[in-house]
Protein backbone atom coordinates (compact mmCIF):
# COMPACT_ATOMS: atom_id res chain seq x y z
CA UNK A 1 0.00 0.00 0.00
CA UNK A 2 1.22 3.49 -0.82
CA UNK A 3 2.09 5.64 2.19
CA UNK A 4 -0.10 8.74 2.10
CA UNK A 5 -2.26 10.85 4.37
CA UNK A 6 -5.18 9.83 2.14
CA UNK A 7 -5.07 6.37 3.71
CA UNK A 8 -6.61 7.89 6.84
CA UNK A 9 -9.43 9.52 4.85
CA UNK A 10 -10.32 6.70 2.46
CA UNK A 11 -12.38 3.59 3.26
CA UNK A 12 -10.73 0.23 3.90
CA UNK A 13 -12.60 -1.44 1.02
CA UNK A 14 -10.09 -1.67 -1.84
CA UNK A 15 -12.68 -1.20 -4.61
CA UNK A 16 -14.18 1.90 -2.97
CA UNK A 17 -10.72 3.28 -2.28
CA UNK A 18 -9.66 3.01 -5.92
CA UNK A 19 -12.93 4.45 -7.23
CA UNK A 20 -12.70 7.45 -4.90
CA UNK A 21 -9.12 8.06 -6.00
CA UNK A 22 -10.31 8.02 -9.62
CA UNK A 23 -13.05 10.51 -8.76
CA UNK A 24 -10.54 12.78 -7.03
CA UNK A 25 -8.20 12.55 -10.03
CA UNK A 26 -11.05 13.40 -12.42
CA UNK A 27 -11.98 16.39 -10.25
CA UNK A 28 -8.37 17.57 -10.20
CA UNK A 29 -8.05 17.37 -13.98
CA UNK A 30 -11.36 19.19 -14.50
CA UNK A 31 -10.41 21.87 -11.95
CA UNK A 32 -7.01 22.36 -13.58
CA UNK A 33 -8.59 22.73 -17.02
CA UNK A 34 -11.18 25.20 -15.75
CA UNK A 35 -8.50 27.22 -13.96
CA UNK A 36 -6.47 27.45 -17.18
CA UNK A 37 -9.55 28.59 -19.12
CA UNK A 38 -10.44 31.06 -16.35
CA UNK A 39 -6.88 32.44 -16.31
CA UNK A 40 -6.80 32.87 -20.08
CA UNK A 41 -10.25 34.45 -20.27
CA UNK A 42 -9.56 36.72 -17.30
CA UNK A 43 -6.15 37.79 -18.63
CA UNK A 44 -7.31 38.70 -22.15
CA UNK A 45 -10.99 39.46 -21.86
CA UNK A 46 -12.65 39.98 -18.47
CA UNK A 47 -9.72 41.33 -16.45
CA UNK A 48 -11.41 40.92 -13.06
CA UNK A 49 -9.29 42.26 -10.27
CA UNK A 50 -9.62 40.17 -7.15
CA UNK A 51 -7.29 41.38 -4.41
CA UNK A 52 -6.09 37.80 -3.97
CA UNK A 53 -7.02 34.37 -5.23
CA UNK A 54 -9.00 33.42 -2.13
CA UNK A 55 -12.36 33.31 -3.89
CA UNK A 56 -11.00 31.28 -6.80
CA UNK A 57 -9.15 28.89 -4.47
CA UNK A 58 -12.23 28.40 -2.30
CA UNK A 59 -14.44 27.85 -5.34
CA UNK A 60 -11.97 25.31 -6.74
CA UNK A 61 -11.74 23.39 -3.46
CA UNK A 62 -15.52 23.30 -3.02
CA UNK A 63 -15.94 22.26 -6.66
CA UNK A 64 -13.54 19.34 -6.24
CA UNK A 65 -15.35 18.19 -3.08
CA UNK A 66 -18.80 18.47 -4.64
CA UNK A 67 -17.72 16.67 -7.84
CA UNK A 68 -16.17 13.82 -5.84
CA UNK A 69 -19.22 13.50 -3.57
CA UNK A 70 -21.68 13.52 -6.47
CA UNK A 71 -19.67 10.98 -8.48
CA UNK A 72 -19.37 8.72 -5.44
CA UNK A 73 -23.09 9.00 -4.75
CA UNK A 74 -24.24 8.23 -8.28
CA UNK A 75 -21.74 5.40 -8.77
CA UNK A 76 -23.75 3.03 -6.58
CA UNK A 77 -20.85 1.76 -4.47
CA UNK A 78 -21.75 3.39 -1.17
CA UNK A 79 -24.17 0.80 0.26
CA UNK A 80 -22.55 -2.59 -0.26
CA UNK A 81 -24.73 -4.30 2.35
CA UNK A 82 -28.12 -3.44 0.77
CA UNK A 83 -29.29 -6.40 -1.27
CA UNK A 84 -32.91 -7.03 -0.28
CA UNK A 85 -36.05 -4.97 0.26
CA UNK A 86 -35.82 -5.03 4.06
CA UNK A 87 -32.24 -3.69 4.06
CA UNK A 88 -33.22 -1.12 1.42
CA UNK A 89 -36.08 0.18 3.57
CA UNK A 90 -33.96 0.24 6.72
CA UNK A 91 -31.14 2.12 4.97
CA UNK A 92 -33.67 4.57 3.54
CA UNK A 93 -34.82 5.40 7.09
CA UNK A 94 -31.21 5.77 8.24
CA UNK A 95 -30.54 8.15 5.34
CA UNK A 96 -33.63 10.20 6.20
CA UNK A 97 -32.54 10.48 9.84
CA UNK A 98 -29.06 11.49 8.71
CA UNK A 99 -30.48 14.22 6.47
CA UNK A 100 -32.77 15.51 9.23
CA UNK A 101 -29.88 15.62 11.72
CA UNK A 102 -27.70 17.42 9.15
CA UNK A 103 -30.50 19.93 8.52
CA UNK A 104 -30.96 20.56 12.23
CA UNK A 105 -27.24 21.08 12.80
CA UNK A 106 -26.94 23.36 9.76
CA UNK A 107 -29.94 25.36 10.96
CA UNK A 108 -28.52 25.73 14.48
CA UNK A 109 -25.05 26.73 13.27
CA UNK A 110 -26.51 29.20 10.79
CA UNK A 111 -28.76 30.62 13.50
CA UNK A 112 -25.76 31.01 15.82
CA UNK A 113 -23.61 32.67 13.16
CA UNK A 114 -26.30 35.04 11.84
CA UNK A 115 -28.25 35.59 15.02
CA UNK A 116 -31.97 35.42 15.66
CA UNK A 117 -33.84 36.83 12.65
CA UNK A 118 -35.84 40.03 13.10
CA UNK A 119 -37.96 39.71 9.99
CA UNK A 120 -39.52 37.14 7.75
CA UNK A 121 -36.87 37.72 5.07
CA UNK A 122 -34.03 37.15 7.52
CA UNK A 123 -35.71 33.93 8.68
CA UNK A 124 -36.02 32.86 5.06
CA UNK A 125 -32.32 33.60 4.64
CA UNK A 126 -31.62 30.95 7.29
CA UNK A 127 -34.34 28.42 6.44
CA UNK A 128 -33.96 28.54 2.64
CA UNK A 129 -30.34 27.38 2.32
CA UNK A 130 -30.92 24.78 5.03
CA UNK A 131 -33.88 23.27 3.20
CA UNK A 132 -32.05 23.37 -0.15
CA UNK A 133 -29.01 21.63 1.38
CA UNK A 134 -31.29 18.98 2.90
CA UNK A 135 -33.05 18.40 -0.43
CA UNK A 136 -29.70 18.12 -2.22
CA UNK A 137 -28.33 15.69 0.36
CA UNK A 138 -31.51 13.58 0.45
CA UNK A 139 -31.61 13.39 -3.35
CA UNK A 140 -28.01 12.24 -3.59
CA UNK A 141 -28.49 9.72 -0.77
CA UNK A 142 -31.64 8.38 -2.44
CA UNK A 143 -29.90 8.03 -5.81
CA UNK A 144 -26.93 6.35 -4.15
CA UNK A 145 -29.14 3.91 -2.25
CA UNK A 146 -31.24 3.12 -5.33
CA UNK A 147 -28.17 2.49 -7.52
CA UNK A 148 -26.42 0.45 -4.83
CA UNK A 149 -29.51 -1.69 -4.35
CA UNK A 150 -29.84 -2.23 -8.09
CA UNK A 151 -26.14 -3.10 -8.46
CA UNK A 152 -26.19 -5.49 -5.52
CA UNK A 153 -29.31 -7.21 -6.86
CA UNK A 154 -27.63 -7.66 -10.25
CA UNK A 155 -24.55 -9.17 -8.58
CA UNK A 156 -26.71 -11.60 -6.59
CA UNK A 157 -28.73 -12.58 -9.67
CA UNK A 158 -25.56 -13.59 -11.58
Amino acid sequence: MVRSFLNYLLPDDEYKRIRILYFLAEAAVIATGLLFVYSFVNLYWLQWEFPNGTFTALLTAVGVMIYTYVRYSISGIEHTNVSNQKQYTRQGRVNLKKVLLFGLLLFVFTLISKGVPDSWLEALDIIGPTVLAMIFMFTLDYISLKRSYKKNREILDD
